[in-house]
């Protein structure tokens, strides 16, 4: 029986010894592998980046060309449209529901102008021709005097309209304040 324990335990052993003899060449093929893997592995790393390079560079190539084709296309129906919504409002301008149209609205304008007091143009040209004509005016005597200063009538009556004219309203409170300092008593 020992004599069976020990063939058992040599056969046991030797199956250890194979086992594990077998594990050290796969623990050393996998080292080995590893080892290409790495040499080869940069290589094919490389490889790939060079290659993702190209394909970026190609494919922004090829987005550039569509964005200028599309950019083109777009100019294109932009003048197109253009080109007959220029027609159409030529067309328009020339019918006479247009010009019905243009002058509703005009009136319609002018009424809610008027409603809010804003001066109309012919307001605006009546009032300008009033100021001219009393620009003129007022320069007639001025040159009048420029040209006689030996009559002293007009003068006075220059002087006396100064007088009475209103100084500006800065000018009136210092007036004011002035009259004020002279009707208070000094002690």
């Amino acid at each position: 029986m020992v004599d069976k324990k020990r063939k058992s335990k040599q056969k046991d052993s030797g199956r250890t010894a194979e086992v594990a003899e077998q594990l050290e060449h796969a623990f050393l093929a996998g080292l080995g592998a590893l080892a290409n893997t790495q040499k080869v592995g940069s290589k094919a790393f490389d490889k790939l980046m060079k290659q993702g390079e190209s394909f970026r560079k190609d494919a922004s190539d090829k987005t550039e060309s569509l964005i200028d084709d599309v950019q083109d296309a777009i100019r294109g129906m932009a003048d197109d449209a253009q080109t007959k919504a220029t027609g159409l409002l030529d067309q328009m301008r020339e019918t006479p529901q247009m010009n019905k149209l243009q002058s509703v609205f005009d009136s319609r304008v002018d009424s809610a102008l008027g409603r809010l007091g804003v001066a109309s143009k012919h307001d605006l040209d009546k009032l300008n021709a009033k100021l001219d004509r009393l620009l003129k005016s007022v320069e007639k005597p001025k040159a009048a005097s420029k040209k006689a200063p030996a009559k002293k009538a007009p003068a006075k009556k220059a002087t006396a309209k100064k007088a009475t004219a209103k100084p500006p309203a800065g000018d009136r409170k210092k007036a004011a304040k002035k009259k004020a300092s002279k009707k208070k008593p000094s002690s």
